[in-house]
């Protein structure tokens, strides 16, 4: 499904109803999607359509249509499981600044051999998650 499929879309009671058409409807639950569930009602509904899906800027969340519509068809929602998963996310498990991160992956500065352990081990333990899922 895709931005031109859809209708209209209009805040309902603790989520967002969607409208294709093709007739159908859906409702998205900000409850099912842990930034959008402690999002404020302003966060929530500062969204903008993309081409295949919602994208709230703010909080760095994506849904796509298809998973809105036919959720049968999304049985694992990584959102609720685990956070996403990208150097930021690293660093902020690590408790180290998310800039001297990107500095590490750029090359223009060298973790100690310590931090290049922690570093790596907590990558393991995300990729060990993954497979719990």
């Amino acid at each position: 499904m895709y931005r031109e499929d859809i209708e209209k879309i209009e805040p309902v009671n603790e989520g967002l109803r969607l409208s294709a058409k093709d007739g159908r409807t859906a409702t998205l639950f900000f409850a099912m999607f842990d930034r959008l569930k402690q999002a404020s009602p302003e966060q929530r509904l500062d969204f903008r359509m993309s081409f295949g899906g919602l994208r709230w800027d703010s909080l760095d969340e994506d849904i796509s249509y298809d998973s809105i519509f036919e959720p049968e068809n999304f049985p694992l929602r990584l959102s609720i499981a685990l956070r996403p998963i990208n150097m930021s996310e690293v660093a902020r498990r690590l408790g180290i600044q998310q800039s001297l991160m990107a500095a590490y992956m750029n090359g223009s500065k060298h973790p100690s051999p310590e931090r290049q352990k922690m570093i790596c081990d907590e990558i393991h333990k995300i990729g060990r998650e993954l497979l719990e899922v």
